[in-house]
């Protein structure tokens, strides 16, 4: 059966493949499992707990294609077969992001941006490329809409694919920043090197997934890409294998702490403990500030740098990070983080109190000097 050829009363124009489907459901239920066992093994909730969903989404995906192999009219699986195999790699994406911020959490002083704020970036215009994708491939897979319905959903799904390669680009310019500077300060240690290498490969392989997808939906549903299973099973299902087959043989979370407050110091030797270079802020200021540009303004950066402390100031640094840790009921109540000691409220009415409390003691103390200045006249009388 040749791949593009036309099924009569197929939703997908082709008949598809049905060995395929078997063979990547197969595939990547292995790599997510071992995933979940390598996360589990080595701890690594923090960097690549995503890993096995993602799997998780492409198996559900094949599967769902599968089914619709055996129903080539019945559109809900075209639907949800293209919505869920899209959403994986995006995911993938995701994970690239953890890494590179858990690295630049271990190397924090040669960090072109902060650790945090690359995750709240990057995490979060890679959710608006997810809710693109998610409304628009449904819509440009349902056949039964109009030509004008299904162009707005693939202008959808293009405009989440554009934003993507933006975001590899952006990523790949920061990751060649810092590797430059790594380098340069001679502290790139051999697994710091093959985390890096197994970095850029898959950030490739997924902006090669992209521009497939890219050219794909410019290029319409009369093309040949579209209406050849061919491409689809090379550029996505097999380039997205070699990707999830290579983070499960050169897994980050063996290579990488697994806390951020682990720091590598400036003789590219040794490992110290710091109270980790946290961004205090509210999540939802980091949403509409993810660079910090007020906080680098006023220089909070560098009030919060601490890799050159001593092993006693960074022990005096963690207990005081312990005490002003918020618990989860906290953040629930309060996410704007607007009361408390460190609230941007709160902090206010401790500085009066505090002023208060100064003002009171200095009369206290005027007073017992008082009284001890009459008990000495008392005295000498």
């Amino acid at each position: 059966m040749a791949l593009a050829k036309y099924s009569p009363g197929s939703v997908w124009y082709y008949a598809p493949n049905k060995a395929a489907p078997i063979l990547f459901i197969i595939l990547f239920a292995l790599s997510g499992a071992m995933h979940a066992w390598q996360t589990i093994k080595h701890k690594s909730w923090r960097t690549t707990i995503l890993l096995p969903w993602a799997s998780l989404l492409m198996v559900s995906g094949f599967a769902v294609r599968l089914a619709g192999a055996y129903h080539t009219d019945n559109l809900a699986y075209l639907i949800a077969s293209t919505v869920l195999i899209m959403s994986g790699p995006p995911v993938y994406a995701l994970i690239n992001y953890f890494i590179l911020g858990r690295i630049l959490y271990y190397i924090p002083y040669l960090a072109p941006l902060h650790p945090g704020r690359v995750a709240t970036t990057f995490v979060g215009l890679d959710a608006v490329c997810e809710i693109l994708i998610g409304n628009g491939a449904w819509r440009m897979a349902n056949s039964t809409m109009t030509d004008a319905q299904r162009q707005v959903g693939a202008n959808m799904v293009t405009a989440s694919l554009s934003l993507q390669a933006a975001l590899f680009g952006a990523f790949g310019l920061l990751s060649a920043m810092f590797h430059r500077r790594a380098s340069a300060a001679g502290v790139l240690t051999k697994d710091l090197r093959t985390v890096l290498v197994v970095m850029y490969v898959s950030a490739t392989i997924v902006t090669i997934r992209c521009i497939y997808r890219l050219v794909e939906f410019i290029m319409g549903w009369d093309s040949e890409i579209y209406k050849n299973e061919v491409y689809f099973w090379i550029f996505e299902a097999c380039i997205m294998f070699i990707n999830t087959a290579l983070l499960n043989t050169f897994h980050p979370g063996k290579r990488l702490p697994r806390s951020n407050s682990v720091f590598l110091a400036r003789d590219g030797v040794t490992e110290r403990r710091g109270p980790g270079w946290a961004d205090d802020r509210p999540w939802l200021v980091t949403v509409f500030d993810p660079f910090d540009l007020w906080g680098l303004i006023r220089g909070r950066d560098k009030q919060t740098q601490f890799w050159d402390m001593t092993d006693a100031e960074l022990e005096r640094a963690r207990a005081e990070k312990e005490r002003n840790k918020r618990g989860v009921l906290k953040g629930l109540v309060d996410p704007l983080r607007l009361w408390g000691r460190n609230g941007y409220i709160g902090k206010h009415f401790v500085k009066k109190s505090n002023r208060g409390n100064t003002h009171v003691d200095r009369d206290v103390s005027k007073t017992e000097e008082m009284k001890s200045a009459d008990r000495v006249r008392s005295d000498v009388v």
